[in-house]
């Protein structure tokens, strides 16, 4: 069904404003003013696309480069949450709260998490629940065993769940090339008796549309998808770390702008005007430069969250 005007409209304050949160976040730790980050430049159309499509009450477990994007997407995450938490005066993008639609958080040891995912799932779907689950992971984690034994036990089980994988075609350093002999990763769903799709994860629209079939297919009772997001970052793996990628290779990736193709289609299509499009980023922006305003102001640490009680991690981890 094709989007309204109204939602693409939302897609797009939703793009713009990641990426130039994004970009101001990235800047920070290029200045030293913050340290250690995974930069999402380049992959907020995957963020935005699934924030747009899942429910509040579904379950998304967001991967470290397009989680604050999705977060800012499904609703009740501000641009100025997502500064100040660099800075760690908000909430992070992937913290569990009152209140907040449903999160599996991130874990360190690369590609556990997509068993958890799994194990989310099949917990609803016990609990009688038409809720759909969504898990990310990227091109390494994909060659991860606990990878391959979740997403058979979900394919066995046929559990509502959608596993998406960000391709960015380097696993840090390793090109996929080197990692693997199959010329993609979406043919692996027919393996575990899933249907696998490759998308273009700089195609907002296209990303949706997919992520979207994928849900509504869980949501139906009729299995788990395997979704492959092909996509170019723009910075290195991570702050810190050097980029291994030539010239040539940084260049494609600047070139394949999600933002700027979203933005030129709607105003193509007389869905948003220049007007329109350039009030949406300056609002986007006056809050954002508030934000790293507010963030780079000395003063005493934030007070420390009092530790949760029994009944508070039990009802966080477990309760409906």
């Amino acid at each position: 069904m094709p989007l309204e005007p109204d939602r693409l409209v939302a897609m797009y304050r939703a793009l713009a404003g990641s990426r130039l949160a994004e970009e101001a976040i990235t800047d920070l730790n290029k200045q030293g003013v913050l340290r250690g980050h995974h930069s999402g430049l380049g992959h907020e159309a995957i963020g935005v696309a699934v924030g747009s499509a899942v429910r509040d009450d579904d379950c998304v477990q967001p991967s470290h480069r397009s989680g604050m994007m999705l977060a800012h997407a499904r609703g009740g995450y501000s641009l100025r949450e997502a500064v100040l938490s660099q800075f760690g005066k908000a909430p992070s993008a992937f913290g569990l709260g009152e209140g907040r639609p449903r999160t599996l958080t991130i874990v360190g040891l690369v590609g556990t998490w997509v068993p958890m995912s799994v194990g989310v799932a099949m917990a609803d779907r016990l609990k009688g629940k038409d809720t759909v689950t969504v898990t990310f992971f990227g091109d390494g984690a994909a060659n991860e065993g606990a990878v391959h034994e979740a997403m058979n036990f979900a394919g066995a089980r046929r559990l509502p769940i959608v596993f998406l994988l960000e391709n960015n075609g380097y696993a840090v350093s390793m090109p996929v090339s080197e990692a693997t002999a199959a010329p993609d990763f979406a043919a692996r769903a027919a393996g575990y008796g899933m249907p696998g799709v490759l998308v273009d994860g700089h195609d907002t629209i296209a990303m949706y549309e997919v992520v979207e079939e994928a849900i509504d297919r869980a949501r139906r009772g009729q299995g788990p998808t395997l979704i492959e997001a092909r996509i170019l970052r723009w910075e290195a793996h991570a702050h810190g770390i050097a980029d291994v990628r030539d010239e040539e290779e940084l260049a494609a990736a600047r070139r394949t702008d999600c933002v700027r193709n979203l933005r030129e289609s709607l105003l193509a299509q007389g869905i948003l005007s220049e007007e329109q499009a350039a009030a949406i980023e300056a609002e986007c922006r006056a809050e954002i430069d508030a934000a790293v305003e507010e963030g780079r102001k000395p003063g005493p640490a934030p007070e420390a969250p009092p530790p949760l009680t029994a009944d508070e991690a039990w009802r966080l981890t477990y309760a409906d």
